[in-house]
């Protein structure tokens, strides 16, 4: 997490940044948290994550039903860059084809053409 803080400290002034929380990929490893049962008990996982990794951007949570993380095949960890409503570049599935230093490189192609 804290490598992709430092690419969203970096690139901050040219685009916004988000995370969503999705259900946990790997429960009791971080903080010896267990799967969220609940909307609430998620977001005190999201929120206690925003503060242990001093996260600046905002960090909106999946609902129970798992429809964000169903829907961009996100589970357990992926990156996406969205541009106007659309798809512009989608990560490989974490934790195996999960690269921030792909990602890093796509925006540091978008930005040298704007």
């Amino acid at each position: 997490m804290q490598v992709f803080c430092n690419l969203t400290n970096q690139y901050k002034e040219l685009m916004d940044f988000t995370a969503v929380y999705i259900a946990e990929g790997h429960p009791l490893e971080f903080k010896g948290i267990d799967q969220a049962t609940s909307c609430s008990e998620r977001m005190q996982v999201a929120a206690g994550m925003k503060a242990d990794f001093t996260i600046k951007f905002p960090i909106l949570v999946d609902m129970m039903d798992n429809s964000v993380s169903l829907r961009y095949a996100a589970f357990p960890e992926r990156l996406y860059v969205v541009l106007d409503g659309t798809v512009v570049y989608a990560g490989g599935a974490g934790p195996f084809f999960y690269s921030i230093k792909e990602l890093e490189g796509f925006i540091q192609n978008y930005t040298s053409n704007i």
